[in-house]
Order: C-alpha cells, then structure tokens, then sequence
C-alpha cells in the first residue's frame, strides 16, 4: 500500500483501487473460490426469493430494499451467527416498526414537529449503532418509512407496518433459512478445527525441531506472532457455538481459559523457531534435551487428536508429560522457555480434563469468585454521568452529524417536489462509516455500484423485456444480474458494497410495479439522488466535526499503546492468568486492527498525497505493526515468568528490585511513546537498558549462568534474547512516533 501511495506515476489509481491498477484489483476481488462460490449461491438464492415474491405478490417497493439488506449480511456466517444476527435484527424491525407508527400518529401532520423529532430519534439511533458496532439498521429503516413521505403520513404509516413482514419475514428469514440449509458451518466444528490448527502448527515446529539436529533446517510456515482480530474471531466462534449447542455455556470460563492457554502456547512456539539460529539448530542434542522434545512433541500430538474426535486424552498426556523427564534436563531451580512449554501443555491437558468432566475446574472457580469480588454494582446507571459522555463524545457527534445530513436532504427533496431522488435520505446514513476516508472509499463503491445496476436494466429493458410475458421468464433473464451482484457481494468489504449496490438499482428499476417498465428514469433519478446524498455528507462530514482516518487511527494507536503498557507487570500466580491477560489482549488487539483500516482509508482523502501525509502513515504504519509484533513478545514474556519455574519470591531482594524497576521502565518508555504520538512532552525516564544490564548481571550471578551446561546457559540467552528484542522493539516506537509528529510539525498541521 504505501509503495504503491509513493509511486508518483501510479498515485492516482493506487488510491482508489489499494495500491493497484484496476485490472489486478479486480483479479484479485473476483477471484474465485470453493467458500466464496458457496456464499455467493447463498446470497443468489435469498435474491431470487425476494425477486419472485415480490413480483407474485406485489410487495410495496420494499422489496427492492430488503434485497439491498440481504446482500448487505455476511454471506460466510456460521449457523450460530446466522441465527443471532437473525433473531437480534428481527427484534430491531419490530423496535423500528413501532418508533416508526408511533412518530407518524404523534407528528405526522406537522411538519414542525416531525422533522425536529426524526433527527432526535436518527441521532439515537446511530449513536447506538455506533457504540456497539453494528450496522445503523433502525436509522436506515426509520428513514424509510418515515422520511421518504414525509408529507403523506397514511403512506408512511402503510410502509412502517409493511417492515415486518417484508424485511423481517421476507428478508432476514429468508436468509437465515438459506444459511441454515445450504452447507451449514456448526461453529463447534469450526472452533474445534482452528484449536487443531493451532496445535498442529506447534507440532510441526517441534517436530521440525528434532529434525534440526544435523540434518538440516527446516522451512518456516509461520512468521509472525498473531495479527490484528484474530484472537477475537476465536472469541466470535465460541459464542456462536454457545448459541446452538447451549451445554457449552456452562463451560465458558474453561473454554476461555482453553482458547488462551493454546494461543500462548502457539506464540512461545513461533517465538523460538523464529530465534533459534541455523548454527544453533544444527548442533546435536543430548539425550536429556532429546527426551523432552520428544514428550513436547507427542504430547502436542495426542492433544491434537483428542481436540478433533473430541475425547479426553490427559490421562495420555500426564503418562507423557513425567516432570522426571524435564527436571533430568532442567533443573527445578533453573527456568527454561521448555519448561514453559512444558507447563502449557499440562495445563492445556487439564482444561481438556475440565471439559469432559461434568465438576467444574476448581482454578476456574477461583477466578470467577475473584472477579464477582472485585466487581461493584453501582445503582447510578452509566449513561446518565458526564464521564460516559466524554468518553463516547465522538459517537454522539457521529450521530448528530449523520442524523442532520438525513433531514437536510429531506428538506430538499421535499422543496424540490422530486420524490424520486429520495435516495439521497438512506444515502446519508449509509455513508456514516468510521472516517472520512471510509465514508469517500463507500461513496465511490456506492456510486460505481448504482450506475452499473442503472446500465444492467437499460440493458434488459432494451433487449429481454419486451420478449417476456411470464414470471419465469423474467427470472430467467434478470438471474445474470443477481448472480452477478451476490458474486460481488460475497467479496472483500474492497469491493462488496458495489455488488449490494449493483442488486439494489437494478432492484429498484424492476421491481417497481407490474407488467414492463416504462418509467425510464428511474435509474437516472437514482443516480442522482445517491449523489446528493454523498454531495450533502460530504460538506457536513468535512465541515463539522471532521473525523479525518490519519488522527483516528493515532488515538487509537496511542490507546493501544496505554494497555500494552499495562502488560509489562509480573502476576503474583497464574490464577489471574485469564483475569488479567483476555482484556488487555482483546482491547490491543481492536485498536490495532481498526487503527490498521484507517490509515488504509487515510488514502482518499483530499490532503492524502502532501509529501508529509505519505510520510506520516508510513510513520504510523510502522507503529501499529510494531506495536502488534510487541504484544506478542509481551506476552510470551509474561507467560514465561509465570510457567518456565521461576521463583521470584526466593530470588534476592537486589534481584527483585532490578526486575521491578525493568518492568517500570518499559512501563514508563510505552507510555512515554504514547505522549510522543500524541505530540506532548514526554516524563523524563530512566534508562532502560542500563537497569535491563543489571538484571541480567543479577541473574547471572544468582544463577551461576557462566558456569552452567551450554544448553541450560542457552535457556538464559533465550530469556534474554527476549528482553532485548522488546526494549529494541519500544525504542522503534519511540522513533517511529516521533516521525509521525515531526511530519504534521514540519507541515504546521496541528496535532489533532
């Protein structure tokens, strides 16, 4: 991406199309799939079954907008998800339904008060929608039965009673049906194949390493650490599973605690096939280092294949896992990243014990008495206090703004006595996306989307219409176009929105009444309506409360930064392990993830090709990655403390005050990046790698590192290896911070 927003001769082409020229962005958006033919038949098959209804039954013209919801849904959801996202939407049709007949009957007959009360409800609603990330729905659908008649209340009324039955029934039903039918994905199934994925991955690489001694180095599969959102799609899969098989919610502290447990053992793995050197790898091993390895790797093995025909095998893995066999190799008193390792996999082993046994796990029983004890219940409720308001200020200016830009096309369609731009309204709240730049890149998808579906029924006006009289003949010939829309539907969110857009126009021009169609400007009128509506959001979004990607994507690095910060402190024992760790790993891990797509979206907005706009998302993208490759190691860090045997409480107090004060120091540097990113002075701080080189002088000394077996003094260079990789890792923050200020400094742009 950034080379291709560098490259002066393809700037313009690599804004809109990623860092590409159109012909490979669209290979690879269309390309095909085994998943992907799935989802787009699923998405082919809804489309058909609201086209026929509504051209049977003579729906209001809902029906083109209940196509619009359907291939607007995620086309690869899994039966839990199919069926949350069914039941949690149906439930907002029947709210908006309701908000919608009550507002007309209050205020349908005065302008005065309509209007001022839709934006309030509008406002709330997408205020709502932002702060629980879900799509604005109930604005959406409010906005049609209201606003698009908004001086003939009856009719409004008849549509708002027509939302339930149309796109509650006919539209969420039928997808959830279709989802449900065709090549249904059980979310158990999914979640048991990607715990095994991630046992296989650590498999291999111990497998690989056992290969390793002389004979020859293997090839890595896996280079990095985790990437942004993953973990929390694993979370999704869980409470999807948890939907259709119910018994598993009783388990979900354990299911948790299991979840965690592999990844970390995941990230040790990688960790130390991506340190170990070639040199390293092609020494021989003796015996003692040998047998561990061996147990390592069949006990990963056995835990693979107990997770995938779902029995339990710790009975198995206690045989393999004799602590005998490791302290032969590494003494008790020695911590070493296998012995980590090590207890990972006993643990794993246990939490798979838990599952099939039908008495809860006593840890998990302690953590969830610590956690009902630390939490209070206050009997203020949150929303009323002025901190939620501030913390949430950007949702609630989200909200007013989008809401206004509703209304104010309202106003002109109305004085323009034009009714049929009234697409201008839904283009509004459609457009309310996290950025400017999200709001320009959905824009255009919206546009390219409305006029190829506009061009598709001139196309079949001119050529098939005329030569058809019967309903399957018009299923035949419009079947092209819906395939065609759910292909592109079922792609990436690059390039989906023009196929729900694609659907939605050509939609709208054929299924407006019976018979042929000779109201020929529809799609024109349709066109121009969408432009409005982009032309209207696109003065309010940039005048008033501009949400530029650049400065979003900066605070939400920086909050990233705050809670990785959070994650340099030791644990007193691994019974707050799943307390401490799950929040701060899902909270980097959603800052980072939405931090990366607006500096993707940063490219389309107007400034975007300044030199110092280049130079400052490089800046940055080099933070967000850096800052999720440091999670990583942060956590292995803290995973290492807690299982590789180390007793900190017997270490000398001189030892456990330099650990302490390391831990402050890298404490202090994250949150001192923070500041520099923000563009304010950061607190003086020691240095940290002079107090990180007397830790290691005291753990050399209490430990008698010089003079132990080369192995077990390689265990310690580990250890260190890892401080070292994170104080070099927070040091590039720093710089990288730093850059990204200097850019907007030099330029005499503000900070925010």
């Amino acid at each position: 991406m950034n080379r291709g927003d560098a490259s002066v001769p393809h700037k313009r082409r690599s804004r809109l199309w990623f860092g590409t020229g159109l012909a490979q962005f669209l290979k690879v958006e269309l390309k095909d799939s085994p998943e992907r033919r799935v989802a787009a038949l699923r998405l082919f098959i809804v489309s058909l079954i609201i086209v026929l209804v509504g051209q049977t039954l003579h729906v209001p013209p809902l029906g083109a907008i209940a196509l619009l919801i359907c291939l607007s849904y995620d086309a690869y959801a899994n039966t839990g998800q199919s069926l949350a996202f069914g039941m949690r939407q149906l439930g907002y049709i029947i709210v908006t339904t309701l908000i919608s007949v009550f507002t007309l009957m209050l205020a349908g007959n005065d302008a005065w008060l309509l209007l001022p009360l839709s934006f309030i409800i509008l406002a709330v609603a997408l205020f709502h929608a932002r702060l629980i990330a879900w799509p604005t729905g109930i604005a959406l659908w409010y906005s049609v039965a209201v606003l698009y008649s908004p001086s003939t209340p009856d009719q409004g009324i008849y549509n708002a009673l027509w939302n339930i039955p149309i796109i509650g029934i006919l539209a969420i039903g039928s997808w959830t049906a279709v989802h449900l039918t065709i090549k249904p994905q059980d979310p158990r199934k999914q979640l048991k194949a990607n715990i095994a994925e991630q046992l296989t991955a650590v498999e291999h690489i111990l497998s690989a390493r056992l290969a390793d001694s002389g004979v020859k180095i293997h090839k890595r599969a896996i280079s990095t650490l985790s990437s942004p959102g993953s973990f929390g799609k694993v979370l999704g899969l869980l409470a999807n599973a948890e939907l259709i098989h119910p018994a598993m919610h009783k388990r979900h502290d354990t299911y948790l605690a299991l979840l965690l447990e592999i990844d970390g053992l995941r990230q040790m793995a990688i960790w130390l096939d991506q340190v170990l050197t070639a040199e390293y790898r092609a020494q021989p091993m003796n015996q003692e280092k040998l047998n561990v390895y061996l147990a390592l790797q069949s006990a990963c093995a056995a835990l693979r294949q107990g997770v995938e025909e779902s029995h339990d095998v710790s009975g198995q893995i206690d045989t393999l896992l004799v602590d005998d066999v490791l302290h032969n190799y590494s003494p008790a008193t020695n911590p070493s990243l296998l012995t980590a390792v090590w207890r990972a996999l006993q643990r794993i082993a246990g939490l798979m014990r838990d599952l099939h046994d039908p008495g809860a796990s006593p840890d998990i029983k302690a953590i969830e008495a610590e956690t009902d004890d630390n939490e209070t219940a206050g009997w203020f409720p949150t929303w009323l206090g002025y901190e939620f308001w501030a913390t949430h200020a950007d949702s609630l200016q989200f909200g007013i703004k989008f809401s206004l830009g509703a209304i104010l096309c309202t106003l002109i369609v109305e004085s323009l006595g034009w009714p049929d731009i009234n697409t201008a309204i839904p283009t509004c709240l459609v457009a309310a996306q996290t950025s400017l730049g999200a709001d320009y890149r959905l824009s255009i998808l919206r546009v390219s989307g409305a006029i190829l579906g506009g061009l598709c029924a001139y196309f079949y006006v001119l050529v098939f219409q005329s030569q058809l009289d019967t309903i399957a003949g018009f299923a035949l010939a419009t079947a092209p176009i819906w395939a065609l829309a759910a292909w592109i539907s079922s792609g990436s969110e690059r390039i989906a929105y023009m196929g729900r857009q694609l659907g939605f126009s050509f939609a709208m021009f054929v299924l407006h009444d019976f018979g042929q169609v000779t109201d020929l400007y529809l799609p024109r009128d349709r066109v121009i309506g969408i432009l409005l509506g982009i032309a209207v959001m696109g003065i309010l979004d940039y005048a008033l409360w501009p949400r530029r990607s650049i400065v979003l994507a900066r605070h939400h690095s920086v909050a990233a930064l705050h809670t990785l910060a959070k994650f340099t402190t030791r644990l007193p024992d691994l019974s707050l392990m799943l307390k401490s760790t799950l929040p701060l790993r899902l909270s980097t891990e959603k800052d980072l993830a939405v931090a990366q797509d607006l500096v993707v979206h940063a490219i389309l907005e107007p400034d975007a090709r300044l030199p110092h706009k280049v130079n400052e998302r490089t800046a940055l993208s080099a933070v967000i990655t850096g800052a999720g490759n440091l999670s990583g190691l942060l956590q292995i860090r803290r995973r290492y403390r807690l299982l590789s045997g180390q007793q900190f409480g017997n270490f000398p107090d001189e030892l456990q005050q330099h650990s302490r004060a390391f831990d402050a120091a890298l404490t202090s540097a994250l949150e001192n990046t923070a500041l520099v990113l923000q563009g304010r002075q950061p607190e003086s701080q020691t240095g940290v790698a002079d107090i990180h080189a007397l830790l290691k002088q005291s753990y050399t000394e209490h430990h008698r590192i010089d003079s132990l077996p080369a192995d077990l003094a390689m265990e310690w260079e580990l250890r260190f290896m890892l401080d070292q990789q994170i104080m070099e890792l927070t040091e590039q923050l720093q710089q990288k911070a730093a850059d990204s200020v200097s850019c907007r400094l030099k330029s005499g742009s503000p900070i925010d």
